[in-house]
């Protein structure tokens, strides 16, 4: 599942001309898979970010900060592959994408509507161990004891 989609992109673009653009070879000929690669090569890179936090890839809803991330950073990449190259705009899009990220991976920032893993029993989680020796007569778990 992709996290942004093509009409995702151009909304965020707000000029579908302009996608037009970023999508053509230097001919004028729309390079379809030029979208999914910047698209997958997005997704990969805020997987890696949010992978110490959270659950990637992501699967079901794709919450609307990562759709956003996953537009400017393809946006940028495209424009940073066309032959007369340059982002401006886009290429700062994708920076504050990717302080997010940073973020995101430094327990800063949250993703509204995924569990961090944390909570779902995962990286900050150990068992606690009780000894059966410490048993009280009512048969309460002791020290050494999996709760």
């Amino acid at each position: 599942m992709a996290y942004s989609t093509r009409a995702q992109i151009e909304l965020r673009l707000g000029d579908t001309d302009r996608l037009d653009v970023l999508l053509a070879d230097g001919q004028g000929v729309e390079r379809p898979e030029a979208l999914d690669a910047a698209v997958a090569d997005a997704q990969g890179e805020i997987d890696a970010a949010i992978a110490s936090r959270y659950a990637a890839p992501i699967t079901g809803t794709v919450p609307t900060q990562v759709s956003r991330w996953a537009a400017d950073l393809a946006l940028a990449s495209l424009a940073e592959n066309r032959p007369g190259g340059g982002g401006g705009s886009l290429a700062k899009k994708a920076q504050r994408a990717r302080d997010e990220l940073a973020a995101v991976q430094a327990g800063k920032l949250s993703i509204p509507g995924l569990t961090p893993l944390d909570l779902v029993g995962g990286v900050d989680e150990a068992p606690q161990i009780l000894t059966s020796k410490d048993r009280s007569p009512t048969g309460e778990p002791g020290s050494m004891d999996v709760m």
